[in-house]
């Protein structure tokens, strides 16, 4: 289980949920589907669990759509999404990244998980609140019983930026709370962005207590020999793959 970062508050007898360490890798061989069905079936494997079904957004795109599994659309591809939301048990929602916040949503109340891909762009489309919200207006989930988990991403420590992200960032948030900042490159000012906190923030606002709200802690830029990274490994990458299922 060393080729796993896991939450065990949410992997135990009624959750499956990881996100995966190198040499796993969730792109190149696995999006082909010979490649995809050893990868799935390793994992099935090393967890011990058979998937009823493995849903993944056709295409992840960096925006704020999140599509509601179901009965009805378990077969079918999502299109062009970032987040999935289900109250299934055994159909795994699947989520690729290689700096990006992966961030899972369960609420063991009304037994709904998620899974949302959250890079800057998603998060200042605040991607993450919206998938809660979502949970909360269709399956009645209160914002008290929500847990998050946001996974090894990116941290400030490594996510250095320039003016034109943080004027996006702040337009949903006082920045001055999140964003240092860092030297001058050629008469740029540089700065570095605590994105996870950012979202932890926003959660909190729709109600979701602070407490509820799990951080890793781990930074794959600084971890890069460990997790795929986009920056780390100086843009030729895999992909960290992260999954949470209800058993």
């Amino acid at each position: 289980m060393n080729h796993y970062f896991t939450f065990d508050r949410i992997n135990n007898e009624k959750i499956l949920s990881f996100y995966s360490r190198k040499p796993i890798d969730f792109g190149g061989a696995a999006l082909e589907p010979e490649g995809r069905k050893k990868l799935i079936e390793s994992i099935e494997a090393d967890f011990g669990y058979k998937f009823r079904a493995v849903k993944q957004c056709t295409k992840q795109v960096h925006g704020d759509r999140v599509v509601i599994v179901d009965e009805q659309n378990l077969n079918e591809e999502t299109g062009p999404a970032d987040g999935l939301l289900t109250d299934l048990k055994g159909v795994a929602l699947e989520i690729h990244t290689a700096d990006c916040q992966s961030v899972f949503l369960y609420d063991p109340v009304r037994n709904v998980v998620g899974n949302v891909h959250s890079g800057w762009k998603g998060t200042v489309q605040k991607i993450a609140p919206k998938a809660a919200q979502i949970m909360i207006d269709h399956y009645g989930s209160r914002p008290q019983d929500i847990e998050i988990y946001i996974n090894p991403s990116i941290l400030q420590c490594c996510f250095e930026i320039e003016e034109d992200v943080v004027t996006q960032f702040a337009g949903i948030v006082d920045v001055s709370k999140y964003c240092r900042k860092d030297r001058i490159v050629d008469g740029r000012q540089k700065y570095f962005m605590d994105t996870t906190a950012v979202n932890r923030d926003l959660l909190a606002e729709l109600g979701i207590p602070k407490e509820n709200i799990f951080l890793s802690g781990v930074c794959t830029m600084c971890g890069h020999k460990e997790y795929h990274s986009y920056r780390g490994d100086h843009h030729v990458t895999g992909r960290n793959g992260s999954m949470i299922c209800l058993k």
